[in-house]
């Protein structure tokens, strides 16, 4: 008698016995063939139904966003409202000291260094005059329309002394005329001693810069400082405010 070694039981059977393994293991591979038909006609239809709702999903149109320009609150000497935070300037903005303002009460744009207070008051003729100064009152840029008819005879006329009287300690610096603006331009450096109403700083430095905008009108741009720290301060502040200055109602993109 020829015996095998039934594994499941874990014993020695006889032929008989193999036989009726032999059957039963028949039977149990049929059946897990037809279990894996099974689960793969599922796994098929499973995959039908995903592609379909993929496709149908991919039709439909996402979330619409609608991006607006933010137009914070103007307030004196700054565009951004008190106790919001300003965007960090984007490439080609003012530089990292500085703020692009727009005046709320006369329209006019230029960049002034941040946390400079306005003030705004009425000159001879009714021309208005907008100061921003440093929080310490020893920095100044003052801006206004000139009425002479071009920028070199406005500072013509600011240098007779028998129309605009000059300190002991006034003294003229240079005298040019600058380029590259959108029409005539002239530009005085001067030191004085003194100015009515303004702080004894000792000497002041003071860049005069006078031109025609965009909108054909003269203005001027002009920056106080003391003289005993240096002269490029007061350019730099001149040439900035001049870079961004945009007339009252007149379309200007900001510069590169």
């Amino acid at each position: 008698m020829v015996r095998i070694y039934d594994r499941d039981r874990q014993e020695w059977v006889g032929r008989e016995r193999e036989r009726e393994l032999a059957a039963l293991h028949e039977r149990d591979a049929a059946r897990q063939r037809s279990a894996r038909r099974g689960v793969v006609a599922v796994l098929a239809a499973c995959g039908l139904a995903f592609g379909t709702w993929a496709l149908g999903w991919k039709d439909e149109p996402g979330p619409t966003v609608y991006l607006t320009d933010r137009q914070p609150a103007q307030g004196p000497g700054t565009d951004v409202a008190e106790g919001d935070t300003a965007p960090p300037p984007s490439t080609g903005g003012p530089p990292p000291a500085y703020e692009k303002v727009v005046d709320p009460q006369d329209g006019y744009r230029l960049a002034v260094p941040r946390g400079w207070v306005r003030s705004r008051n009425t000159g001879l003729n009714g021309v208005v005059i907008l100061n921003y100064r440093s929080p310490d009152d020893t920095r100044r840029l003052q801006l206004y329309e000139v009425s002479e008819p071009t920028p070199d005879a406005s500072l013509r006329t600011f240098l007779d002394d028998t129309v605009v009287p000059k300190s002991a300690g006034f003294k003229q610096l240079s005298l040019t005329h600058p380029a590259g603006g959108p029409g005539p331009a002239a530009r005085l450096s001067y030191l004085t001693d003194r100015i009515t109403d303004e702080p004894d700083i000792g000497t002041w430095h003071v860049v005069d810069h006078r031109f025609e905008a965009t909108n054909g009108k003269l203005y001027a741009l002009t920056g106080y400082g003391a003289d005993a720290d240096g002269r490029q301060d007061e350019r730099e502040l001149v040439t900035t405010a001049l870079k961004w200055f945009c007339p009252p109602l007149a379309p200007c993109s900001d510069p590169d």
